[in-house]
């Protein structure tokens, strides 16, 4: 026999009116019930979960149901976010826990079983007295990933779908620059101990991912020992498996990834997609590239980007926008009442709406030059080329960008003053200059020896002399390249306006740790070798074939 659905009580109704304040979610509509739930899959086991029902005047039918796939808990902080406050504007909620998480039976392996999983309980959704024929799926991040997952094969009673801040890819994620995303190790932490070790309040809302703000010294001093995977291996002990498997795999085309890919449901969705991101989220490439392909397929899909970090962007700052999104295609009471693409300009600090991300620009090149500026007027031949020396046992420092925690913009002034950093300046801009689109960098570029990263950042210098960050690349060279061929790397698409005054700064680093594993100068494999070797980065000059493209937009 089900457990009884079990009324809100003053202590939650409270927390939701405080919570849904803060989040700017107008007023609550009802109260609701929750009710404990056991989902049986294909395979025997059975995932938690709770339900969430709104308590409605009689004769009233609830504005639709929502499911939300989550790995994180389903305590009150979370369960806020993606079940109580549409449950208290009139939806129910499907709230379950991760295959191996909080409650629910089996193993978690993070990425593989979402897929089988997300069928199995929208068959179970199906056989309920409660359902009335269509749902929607709403989540971010990992959250968000499940979504994908389960559009490898899109219900047809999916009508709508919230993703913010979500890969869809995670070989992308953890290894698609060629090097290793080292905040795989600080989620597997955090996901690999149980309960009882997770400690108090405080330190575990610290370590949900992206709000790290009481980082681990221990961790951050394993990652920083060599051999890397020797070293994570002594501190996770038989701890997160799954961390070993993704070392172990660092060609993206691999077969152990293609459970964990799902390029497929960007192919196969039809309904209605809000996506939502920052200029500064882990995974705002993807989302952006999930926007591109699928207005390309002529769905309907709206974009939300805001200058926010990966936390930022999971919904505290766009609930009125997923409301509204939801009314109009879920509840059938409302309308979203923005254009397919709503983005916020750094520097103009303004939102804009468009019909289309990027929008039509100019391109506008700066010339790498001599004694590190960087302008409009071609070098001379004689130009000398610039270099720096990268040490993987002292290596560049990641400060802000898109990490997955300290990640935003900073101050990160103290970058142009590195040895290991070549830092190419303008002049004082004249008038306006406004960027919307990927920076493109082309660079003849060479290295002794072959083995190394590149580090790329578009940065504004204000009038009084503080760097921060625009936009930025991380690409792992291939060893063997042809070094009398160019680079082209194209970095992270940003909108951001360079007010007249300000200058436009390129930074050029062999590494950013502990963003990324550290490239260690010698044909040993990154995440074991354990030999060292500095690199040296040389960028030709002369001619103007090392330049910066900015796709300018003209302000109308």
């Amino acid at each position: 026999m089900l457990p009884r659905a079990v009324k809100r009580n003053f202590s939650a109704a409270s927390l939701d009116y405080l919570g849904a304040r803060y989040v700017s979610a107008g007023p609550e509509l009802c109260s609701y019930t929750t009710q404990p739930v056991r989902i049986p899959m294909r395979d025997g086991i059975k995932l938690a979960a709770d339900f969430y029902a709104p308590e409605l005047p009689a004769g009233k039918d609830p504005a639709g149901l929502i499911l939300i796939q989550c790995c994180y808990g389903r305590g009150s902080g979370i369960s806020f976010i993606n079940a109580r406050i549409y449950a208290a504007r009139g939806f129910q909620a499907l709230f379950v826990s991760t295959r191996g998480t909080h409650g629910s039976e089996g193993v978690f392996d993070p990425g593989s079983s979402e897929r089988l999983d997300s069928q199995d309980i929208v068959v179970w959704i199906r056989q309920q007295s409660w359902y009335r024929g269509s749902f929607a799926t709403l989540g971010a991040s990992y959250l968000g990933y499940s979504q994908w997952a389960l559009f490898r094969d899109p219900p047809e009673d999916c009508v709508a779908a919230v993703i913010p801040v979500a890969p869809h890819d995670q070989a992308l994620h953890a290894w698609g620059t060629g090097s290793f995303r080292l905040d795989r190790a600080t989620w597997s932490d955090t996901m690999s101990k149980r309960e009882d070790e997770k400690g108090s309040f405080i330190s575990r809302v610290a370590n949900v991912p992206g709000l790290s703000f009481l980082r681990s010294p221990e961790l951050e001093q394993v990652v920083a020992s060599l051999p890397l995977e020797a070293s994570l291996q002594k501190y996770f002990g038989d701890r997160a498996p799954w961390l070993f498997e993704y070392l172990a795999h660092p060609r993206i085309e691999d077969e152990y990834w293609n459970a964990r890919r799902h390029l497929e449901s960007l192919d196969r969705v039809k309904m209605p997609i809000l996506l939502i991101s920052g200029w500064y989220d882990t995974f705002t490439k993807q989302t952006l590239h999930q926007f591109r392909h699928l207005r390309k397929r002529g769905v309907n899909v709206n974009l939300i980007v805001g200058p926010w970090t990966h936390v930022q962007g999971s919904g505290l700052y766009s609930m009125p926008e997923i409301l509204n999104f939801l009314a109009e295609h879920v509840a059938k009471n409302g309308r979203y009442q923005h254009p397919p693409a709503r983005i916020w300009v750094t520097g103009a600090d303004e939102w804009r709406s468009m019909s289309d991300w990027p929008p039509p620009a100019q391109l506008r090149p700066f010339y790498l030059q001599d004694q590190r500026g960087l302008g409009s007027v071609v070098p001379v031949q004689e130009a000398k080329p610039a270099s720096f020396v990268f040490d993987p046992l002292n290596p560049t420092p990641s400060l802000g960008g898109n990490q997955m925690s300290s990640g935003g913009r900073v101050d990160d002034s103290a970058l142009a003053g590195r040895s290991d950093v070549l830092a190419f300046t303008s002049e004082p801009l004249s008038e306006d200059l406004e960027v919307l689109g990927a920076p493109t960098v082309y660079l003849m570029h060479s290295t002794d020896p072959p083995f190394a990263d590149l580090f790329l950042r578009l940065c504004e210098v204000d009038i009084h002399g503080v760097s921060h960050n625009v936009t930025e690349l991380y690409q792992a060279l291939e060893p063997s390249r042809d070094t009398s061929q160019l680079l082209i790397l194209k970095l992270q698409d940003c909108a951001h306006r360079f007010q007249a005054g300000t200058r436009v700064r390129l930074l050029v680093a062999g590494g950013s740790f502990p963003m990324y594993a550290r490239n260690l100068g010698t044909s040993d494999d990154r995440v074991r070798g354990q030999k060292t070797a500095t690199q040296e980065h040389t960028i030709t000059i002369a001619g103007g074939v090392s330049q910066l493209v900015l796709p300018e937009y003209q302000v109308a």
